[in-house]
């Protein structure tokens, strides 16, 4: 897997260690998780499931379109800007809770990079399966995926 999908990925499982811990932390104390609920929807939908959705998003989607991803640079843009949005909204959460009108503000320039991260994904591997859909078909035994389920049939 390359870099940029294994970033993904480790961020999004500390997403789901962080919002389960939380959650888990509710069941104790009843008014922590009436102040926090907000920041455990953050981490478990944006944090765990989005950048999870990017992660898989670029290790699948070149494979099955039987091409690379062309805009690299733009991929790990959108990466860091997605990770680093989804933990500024987090600390938002946070501070709202002591400082509300403050908090607000970080939370929207965590919002404002989460969007931004979102629509950079789309127009990404939006170019990738639009050229994809403009371009000739390729044979099946052209994609990496059946030469990958050709190989797997030789073995058994």
């Amino acid at each position: 897997m390359s870099t940029l999908t294994i970033r993904c990925i480790k961020a999004a499982f500390l997403a789901l260690a962080a919002g389960i811990l939380l959650g888990a932390s509710f069941a104790i104390d009843r008014a922590l998780g009436a102040q926090l609920r907000p920041l455990h929807a953050e981490l478990n939908l944006w944090g765990w499931t989005t950048l999870l959705i990017y992660g898989m998003g670029y290790h699948m989607l070149p494979r099955f379109c039987g091409q690379p991803l062309r805009r690299t640079r733009s991929a790990n843009l959108q990466a860091w800007l997605a990770i680093g949005g989804v933990a500024t909204a987090c600390a938002g959460w946070l501070l709202a809770v002591v400082m509300p009108r403050a908090g607000r503000v970080v939370l929207a320039v965590g919002g404002i990079a989460q969007l931004a991260a979102a629509l950079l994904f789309a127009f990404v591997i939006g170019e990738l399966l639009w050229k994809q859909a403009g371009a000739q078909q390729p044979q099946p035994s052209a994609t990496p995926i059946s030469r990958d389920i050709a190989a797997a049939r030789k073995e058994v």
